[in-house]
């Protein structure tokens, strides 16, 4: 009798344990590590909706550096992590099961996401853009001189990265055509018309 109870046994524990790894793997849970070193002990850290920022999602408090905030989510949500104290301290990130790394940096140093996929990809396109940006203005605010020649070099120059730009962000929209971020993309990004 006690073998066919400890057979019983083994069958349900490794039925739980086949049960909880099913339900792992469809987990709608999500963690956000966040890391806050320029930030001050005990700063709050508000997580709102990107398009709604009056519907607070989600607050944590900054402790040795370091916030944490965790919860569920059905569908994948375009947010926003901000300093409640300098909302201009912030990072926009794609709210998604998994485990999302949020680096908040105070201004004009850049924040950062990564972790999940969508989030890495956003991530990515706003390094790109960031640094053709910069080449941008730094073409834009050199001072050269001022022939004819030189000045169409120089706005054939501006021309050609801010198309460089464009083509980077609506490359980034086809690729995730069928998620949200590429979806997001879509609906707030309007290309500019070209000559």
């Amino acid at each position: 009798m006690r073998n066919v109870e400890c057979g019983m046994w083994r069958a349900f524990r490794n039925f739980s344990l086949l049960t909880a790894l099913v339900t792992s793997c469809q987990s709608d849970r999500y963690q956000i590590d966040g890391f806050a070193r320029q930030l001050e002990q005990g700063d709050t850290i508000c997580i709102v909706l990107e398009n709604e920022p009056e519907r607070l999602l989600g607050m944590a408090i900054v402790d040795q550096g370091k916030f944490y905030v965790t919860g569920t989510t059905e569908t994948s949500r375009f947010c926003k992590a901000y300093l409640k104290r300098m909302k201009d301290c912030n990072v926009s990130f794609m709210l998604e099961p998994g485990t999302i790394a949020l680096e908040m940096n105070l201004p004009p140093k850049p924040s950062r996401v990564s972790g999940t996929r969508l989030n890495n990809q956003w991530q990515q396109l706003n390094d790109s853009v960031q640094r053709m940006g910069s080449e941008l203005i730094k073409l834009a605010t050199t001072k050269t001189r001022c022939d004819d020649a030189t000045h169409r070099t120089k706005l054939q120059a501006i021309d050609s990265l801010h198309r460089r730009m464009s083509a980077c962000i609506e490359n980034t929209a086809r690729r995730n055509a069928d998620n949200p971020l590429g979806q997001y993309i879509e609906e707030n990004y309007k290309a500019p018309e070209f000559e």
